[in-house]
């Protein structure tokens, strides 16, 4: 059984990290973190996101794989798009539950694309941990 660690480069990262540890050691699983691209190939700033969380997770007692996953099947990213690859990587790789930030959107940018942590609590049948940005 496995954890779902959805991250981005932003400043809620590190806490999804930190509770998606705590989490894997406390209900003994295995962590897959996973950035989500836009592009078909990683760029330099994915890449080196992907090996600053490998040394981050080496040195931990839960198991964790990082990934970056390809999501750029249409122009716009937004919040529903992201929360169904979400989806689709939570049927592949046999998720158990899954952990993901939340940064604060004013109204118009909640209407205009949603929220992905939003679309994957609708949807979802198992677990979900979102951790809050704690800014606004």
């Amino acid at each position: 059984m496995t954890i779902l660690v959805a991250v981005a480069p932003d400043p809620v990262s590190e806490p999804v990290i930190d509770t998606a540890i705590r989490l894997g050691e406390g209900l003994e699983e295995e962590l897959y973190v996973v950035h989500l691209l836009d592009e078909e190939m990683a760029d330099a700033a994915a890449k080196q996101l992907r090996e600053e969380l490998r040394q981050r997770l080496a040195d931990e007692s839960v198991v964790a794989t990082v990934a970056l996953e390809y999501v750029g099947r249409s122009s716009r990213r937004n919040g529903k798009r992201i929360a169904r690859e979400l989806l689709e990587l939570a049927t592949d790789v046999d998720i158990t539950h899954i952990v993901m930030g939340h940064r604060h959107k004013r109204l118009r940018d909640r209407l205009a694309g949603g929220t992905a942590a939003f679309a994957v609590l609708d949807t979802v049948s198992v677990p979900v941990t979102i951790v809050p940005d704690g800014t606004k």
